[in-house]
């Protein structure tokens, strides 16, 4: 978006070409937190799976290994609702644009900016 003293103008086609980057890094996301959830679980639990220490913490870290995966999909999640959002702003964008184009072609310069 560009923004003078007289004028806004937007890159509609740009915002819209340039977009499927943030949809990349979304995927790219997924395949790293993919590797890296492959990578974990291929090992075993590090405190074992015996006795009191092991249940204290897999009840504590084994929970909060839980929770990280699940805000790690979250990253890729809010990644694509970013590019679906400037996806949906750039159509704006050009949906108005095409009715300024419109509107300009009827007004009667003889009225001072009325309409015809």
């Amino acid at each position: 978006m560009s923004v003078s003293r007289e004028s806004l103008s937007v890159d509609a086609d740009g915002i819209s070409r340039d977009n499927r980057r943030v949809y990349e890094a979304a995927d790219f996301t997924d395949e790293i937190v993919d590797h890296a959830h492959s990578a974990r679980t291929s090992i075993e639990v590090p405190w074992g799976d015996r006795g009191d220490y092991s249940k204290r913490m897999q009840e504590t870290l084994g929970e909060a290994e839980k929770i990280l995966w699940q805000l790690l999909d979250y990253v890729a999640v809010a990644q694509r609702q970013a590019a679906d959002g400037a996806i949906r702003t750039a159509r704006g964008f050009s949906a108005t644009e095409d009715v300024n184009i419109d509107t300009s072609g009827s007004f009667d310069p003889r009225t001072r900016g009325g309409r015809r």
